[in-house]
């Protein structure tokens, strides 16, 4: 342990937490909480610079979340591959990166790069929640030696606080944007696929697609869809019958996760989606009241353990859905016995004029 190390007391690293949590919980935005744990993880280290990057919906990338300390021209070096980034890989899946020097490190992907910027030692650990890597954490520091175990803690502990804050922040987000697209209109269409939309881009999905019984309750008719190549739509009719995961979701009531539907049984087209690029479905039913109006499907693009946050979510979601359907509906049936009205006065003012 260094001398640095060891001057610090466990009072100074209780200290930071609370500071950090405080300014969290202030927060409104995704970089409000980026902003944060940057601040926070380079100060509490006396580090070069600090970066998150959060994973694409794909599951391929690692996207830039924010940054301090770091050149614009080093930021906009390359994308960031995940299958070109071993210490990434090694970070989602939930270990705590120590790296001496990147500048010679085989896993690092920009190397050159990072020479030319200055950089040498990092820590990398994962914004996980429950289970869940949504991104990851990077500390630059000049010198890894000069860090204690504590140190390492502390930095995996304010990216945790970040990481639960991050969702609490993206739900309010996602609420609101969902509100919107409920109340966007009156056009039961448009309405759906502005609804399906904003859940793909809040939920950071592949896709996402709503299906309503017909009169029988034998078949699930497609009424929206994001995400969805015309080809993988014009696959077939989807079955009750045939397709056990609707089957479940309808005479249960309750939520259903595939994790990967190219090799569970349950659904109906799982070679269609295996071309499509679709692993994880989550199946939600639209209930109204005590009738169940259909289903609400959203796909990952990677295999996904769905968390009981974000199927509760969605589920609320669906129940929402279910009630504009309904207001779609009274009003199409409202609208059209508008018209009729107008060709009955129409065709009762040609009567009274002919007499």
């Amino acid at each position: 342990m260094s001398e640095q190390a060891s001057t610090r007391d466990s009072a100074q690293y209780l200290r930071v937490l609370i500071d950090a949590a405080h300014a969290l919980s202030l927060a409104l935005e995704d970089k409000d909480v980026i902003n944060v744990i940057l601040e926070h993880a380079k100060q509490a280290l006396n580090a070069r610079a600090a970066l998150v990057r959060l994973l694409s919906p794909d599951g391929t990338e690692l996207l830039l979340g924010g940054a301090l300390g770091l050149s614009e021209s080093y930021l906009k070096k390359g994308i960031v591959r995940l299958a070109e980034s071993e210490v990434d890989q090694r970070a989602l899946n939930g270990e705590q990166v120590v790296i001496p020097d990147v500048t010679t490190y085989p896993g690092f992907q920009y190397p050159e790069e990072a020479a030319r910027e200055g950089l040498r030692g990092m820590i990398v650990v994962p914004l996980m929640v429950r289970e869940r890597a949504m991104g990851v954490l990077r500390v630059y520091v000049d010198d890894t030696s000069q860090l204690s175990p504590a140190d390492i803690l502390l930095v995996d502990a304010l990216a945790d606080l970040s990481a639960l804050t991050l969702e609490k922040v993206r739900l309010m987000q996602s609420l609101c944007a969902i509100g919107k697209a409920l109340n966007s209109s009156l056009e039961l269409e448009e309405m759906l696929h502005q609804l399906l939309e904003a859940v793909v881009q809040e939920m950071a999905l592949k896709a996402a697609s709503i299906r309503l019984l017909d009169e029988e309750g034998k078949r699930l008719r497609l009424v929206a869809a994001h995400g969805l190549s015309e080809r993988y739509l014009s696959k077939g009719e989807v079955l009750v019958e045939k397709s056990p995961v609707d089957k479940q979701v309808l005479q249960t009531g309750e939520a259903v996760v595939l994790y990967d539907v190219t090799t569970e049984p349950g659904f109906q087209y799982p070679e269609e989606a295996r071309a499509e690029g679709i692993r994880s479905v989550l199946v939600v039913p639209l209930t109204l009241k005590d009738r169940t109006l259909g289903v609400m499907r959203v796909y990952s693009a990677r295999p996904r353990h769905f968390t009981e946050v974000g199927i509760n979510f969605l589920s609320s979601v669906a129940h929402m859905v279910a009630l504009a359907i309904e207001k779609a509906q009274l009003y199409a049936a409202l609208r059209a016995k508008y018209e009729d009205l107008k060709v009955d006065l129409t065709e009762l003012y040609k009567f009274l004029a002919l007499g």
